[in-house]
């Protein structure tokens, strides 16, 4: 990596270096020419995985002249140290370059497609861009991740529109859903081909679900295609405007891979669940599965309580989606684990039980009213403990008329 900054840094440093007195500012001959630089803001169909059902995109920079044609992606710093980065809320992240030819093969072989779009850029401003972009590389991963606003798409905007001078990028005309929708709805329209990517996203969504971000980061690859042909840069003092997009756009790679969703989604799975626990229920009732009933119970709610620890370290310490509230901190965090530990000898204990069922009971239609966080998988999982619960607090009530 550090053998191809160096190329790359030595080959525009070779294309700014020789200056002509025949142009009106330092760069070579027939760098102010429209075509000496071509700058291409690329979008990528979504991919099977979880990070990447919302597409991809980056900027590709090319110099015919020079022969330099590089893709900078804004990627997080890789590797096991980056994924424990990102827990913890640290991760850095930054723009890499990478051959096109190498960019397109590896979309290629995933069947997922590319298009550019080339962006109106004036000849220095697409110098300007390209110099930013190698100066982020050679710092390497130095901006704090974020998913809401440091990701893709956000800096890839951010970065053609900082090198515009006193002007600005306008967004005029946006998806219907984009201004109608709020975070959560829109957040599932944008992962509606892949259930369980919506499952994990809308469990960490927060109350954040229920605002609206910035236009700049409700964006997604999908809507980009209807906003880029709207967008227009604009002067800010002379009240002149151009188009964002310069041409049509261009299918680089061709999009072959159809997104499968599973057949058993989230709804389903903990549907057949909440069956299964009705049915060990009932059996145990009847004085048979008592054991592993217990054993069920045991790890049932040892999830409920490592979700819970994650759902706190998430929200309150790391701030990785932004959060300041989670609902599903409510019937998800370890204070039943700490009170079991700390008072179940108790006679009272049972108490905490019984006001515990009552919040889960209350929750689950109330979270649908409160919350865009809510759904149906939700609920069932949720309904999961409610079951378990009852089914303790009924049974120790038994054994206690009996004594």
């Amino acid at each position: 990596m550090k053998r191809f900054v160096l190329v790359v840094f030595l080959s525009l440093l070779r294309l700014f270096s020789h200056a002509q007195t025949t142009d009106n500012d330092t760069l070579i001959a027939g760098s102010q020419k429209d075509n000496f630089v071509t700058v291409s803001l690329l979008l990528a169909s979504p991919g099977q995985s979880i990070y990447s059902v919302f597409g991809h995109c980056g900027l590709r920079l090319q110099c015919p002249s020079r022969h330099l044609d590089y893709v900078y992606t804004f990627e997080m710093e890789d590797g096991l140290s980056g994924y424990l980065k990102f827990f913890i809320g640290q991760a850095k992240a930054g723009f890499a370059a990478v051959r096109t030819s190498d960019y397109l093969s590896l979309y290629r072989k995933e069947g997922r497609g590319v298009t550019a779009y080339v962006i109106n850029l004036k000849p220095h401003e697409e110098q300007e861009l390209w110099r930013m972009l190698d100066n982020d590389m050679v710092e390497g991963p130095h901006r704090k991740y974020n998913l809401i606003k440091n990701q893709c798409l956000s800096m890839s905007l951010l970065m053609i529109e900082s090198i515009l001078d006193r002007e600005y990028i306008d967004f005029h005309r946006l998806p219907s859903i984009m201004y109608t929708y709020p975070n959560g709805k829109l957040l599932r329209f944008y992962s509606r081909k892949s259930p369980w990517a919506t499952f994990v996203f809308m469990s960490f969504g927060g109350s954040e679900a229920d605002g609206h971000w910035e236009d700049e980061y409700r964006m997604c690859p999908e809507t980009m295609p209807f906003i880029l042909r709207h967008a227009r840069i604009v002067a800010t003092y002379q009240h002149t405007s151009r188009p964002l997009l310069k041409g049509q756009p261009t299918v680089l790679v061709p999009t072959l891979m159809t997104l499968k969703s599973s057949w058993l989604t989230p709804t389903l799975f903990f549907g057949i669940l909440l069956a299964l626990t009705l049915c060990l229920t009932f059996l145990q009732f009847t004085g048979r599965f008592g054991r592993f009933a217990h054993g069920y119970d045991v790890c049932l709610f040892g999830i409920q309580s490592v979700i819970g620890i994650l759902l706190l370290y998430v929200t309150l310490v790391t701030n990785l989606f932004g959060l300041h509230w989670n609902w599903y901190l409510i019937p998800f965090n370890p204070l039943p684990l700490v009170l079991w530990l700390a008072f179940r000898h108790k006679k009272w204990y049972m108490r905490v039980y019984s006001f515990y069922l009552l919040v889960l009971i209350i929750f689950i239609p109330l979270m649908f009213v409160c919350t865009e966080q809510a759904d149906v998988a939700h609920a069932l999982f949720i309904s999961l403990f409610a079951v378990r619960l009852l089914a303790y607090v009924i049974q120790h009530r038994q054994q206690t008329v009996r004594i």
